[in-house]
């Protein structure tokens, strides 16, 4: 369907916006801001973004919405 990720306003008013993969599923959800730090995320490489994390946890291969839809 798409060629990238992509993140799509969810409401009219602009508030809530939704992150899409390539197949047109649904990764993330949140405000504009939360969505393109999550893009960020998990489009860079683990080891370009490991040094700036202050967790354990390096990489999370299933991130769930902040917002419920």
């Amino acid at each position: 369907m798409y060629g990238e990720k992509i993140i799509l306003p969810l409401d009219a008013d602009g508030n809530i916006y939704a992150i899409q993969d390539e197949k047109g599923n649904v990764i993330g959800t949140g405000t504009r801001e939360v969505c393109e730090i999550l893009l960020y995320l998990i489009s860079k490489p683990v080891s370009s973004i490991s040094g700036r994390i202050n967790t354990p946890i390096q990489h999370r291969a299933n991130l769930r919405s902040a917002i419920a839809i």
